[in-house]
């Protein structure tokens, strides 16, 4: 309860002090520039995912060709008894044998690009060259590669 303004009358209107009446809530500025300041932090974290999805994607490339891709053709050499023309062979082996690959996107790149293969190989001339190529770079199953 409180008095009016002379001190006199009885006031029923409840005395909310400034400490209660801030302690009620956010602004809606506040909550506006806070907001903003988590978008900004957002966008400089995310614009360093690039790089590090990007490194990813050659990894991956590096890990196929070493060592998927080449187990797939090592293997196909072992149930056929030859190497495949192409890698397309590892999807439609002959004589009944079953698929090494069963989609076509087992044998593209982390970029959506079709793996290269040639056989025999020039840096493998015993074997096999197997390698993907991105923005000038190659990642191939060949020594110091």
């Amino acid at each position: 309860m409180s008095y009016d303004g002379d001190m006199n009358q009885p006031n029923n209107k409840p005395v909310l002090s400034t400490a209660v009446r801030a302690s009620r809530g956010f602004t809606l500025v506040e909550i506006l520039i806070v907001l903003a300041l988590i978008g900004i932090i957002a966008g400089l974290a995310i614009s360093d995912l690039g790089g590090i999805f990007g490194g990813g994607k050659e990894d991956a490339a590096k890990i196929w060709v070493k060592g998927a891709g080449k187990a797939y053709v090592d293997l196909y050499n072992a149930r056929v008894g030859n190497y495949p023309k192409t890698l397309a062979d590892l999807k439609n082996p002959p004589n009944g044998i079953a698929p090494f690959v069963t989609q076509d996107s087992e044998l593209l790149d982390p970029w959506k690009k079709p793996y290269q293969y040639k056989y025999p190989g020039t840096k493998n001339p015993r074997s096999f060259d197997l390698w993907t190529e991105n923005e000038g770079k190659i990642f191939g199953n060949w020594d110091g590669n």
